[in-house]
């Protein structure tokens, strides 16, 4: 009886964990949330996207059109850790959008994952 209730508590804990990386929401880390207009650095950490693929990055701006855009590459967890040089930005509050990308066509996998936040220049 212990046997047969740990294969089935096994094939539960199988099912979730398929589950969870069908239908994962992803987790992003930007640093720093904010920075100063002259340029600086912003760290990506991100896990959840489409393994060994590609993740569409766009910051937009108050009228939603793009000023910088760039993928990176996922690994075989859907995740990345990479650094970009935010510059040429002028002050106010940005829309930062990444969304799963494969064939890198600037649009949304059908059945993709997005990820929103915001980046304000200057800090405040």
């Amino acid at each position: 009886m212990k046997n047969l209730i740990l294969v089935s508590t096994l094939m539960i804990a199988v099912n979730s964990s398929i589950l969870s990386s069908v239908f994962a929401i992803p987790i992003v880390l930007v640093s720093p949330p904010c920075g100063p207009t002259p340029g600086f650095n912003v760290v990506f950490s991100a896990n959840g996207f489409s393994p060994g693929s590609n993740v569409s990055w766009e910051l937009l701006n108050a009228n939603l059109k793009p000023v910088l855009t760039g993928y990176f590459m996922t690994n075989s967890t859907g995740g990345f850790n990479e650094v970009t040089y935010a510059d040429d930005l002028l002050p106010g509050k940005y829309n930062l959008n990444l969304f799963d990308d494969s064939n890198n066509d600037s649009k949304l996998d059908a059945n993709g994952q997005t990820f929103q936040t915001s980046i304000s220049l200057p800090c405040r």
